[in-house]
């Protein structure tokens, strides 16, 4: 679907202030008030393979990389935006008002997926897990394509479920960090896309029947 200049211009600007808001976490990920663990028993069951660590951080470059795909190609890309600052902020508020701690277990580098784990727990700090920001812009990604009715539908939720597994696996979240997130992600872009309609032309799903 083409733009004209004024739609790119407000599409850049809407791009802008999403990279905004997306980046404000950094800001909240430190420790500001009384800390909050979520752990249920079965949190100590699951075990931490380091293993994880990679598609943990495959995360960055898919989120960025959807958003940007979605504005230069103009695939739906303001309902993902809203979607991602909707997320954005109801997690951002839950930090601000009840913040959570992520107590990881000692971690012993000796190999190259520990010394990337080791490199994520430098730079992300266990502060504002409540709810997982992996796990929800993952179910995000996930659900605009199932949305969209894109042939990359299925394969997007399961990058989505393998990056919401490893949050698990490297011990920075809990099983309820995990299950708030994707339940955020889905319900928030859900509404987005029920209320706010793309005008991008998405072709229909044909059966056997209607073929014949």
């Amino acid at each position: 679907m083409k733009r004209s200049r004024k739609q790119w211009i407000n599409d850049t600007w809407l791009l802008a202030l999403t990279s905004l808001v997306l980046s404000m976490y950094f800001v909240l990920d430190v420790p500001h008030a009384v800390v909050h663990m979520m752990n249920l028993p079965i949190d100590a069951q699951i075990p931490r393979f380091p293993i994880f660590a990679i598609p943990y951080l495959m995360y960055l470059p898919w989120l960025w990389g959807t958003l940007a795909y979605a504005w230069y190609k103009n695939l739906s890309f303001k309902q993902l935006a809203i979607s991602y600052m909707v997320v954005d902020l109801v997690a951002f508020t839950c930090y601000l008002t009840y913040q959570t701690y992520i107590q990881r277990p000692p971690l012993i580098v000796h190999d190259f997926q520990s010394s990337v784990l080791q490199f994520i727990y430098s730079h992300d700090l266990p502060y504002s897990a409540f709810p997982s920001l992996h796990s929800a812009m993952s179910a995000v990604i996930a659900t605009y394509f199932v949305c969209r009715r894109s042939k990359y539908a299925w394969a997007a939720v399961g990058m989505a479920a393998l990056i919401v597994v490893s949050t698990l696996f490297t011990k920075q979240h809990v099983i309820v960090d995990a299950i708030s997130g994707v339940t955020l992600g889905v319900v928030a872009t859900w509404i987005v896309f029920r209320f706010l309609p793309s005008k991008e032309k998405i072709k229909p799903v044909v059966t056997v029947s209607e073929e014949a």
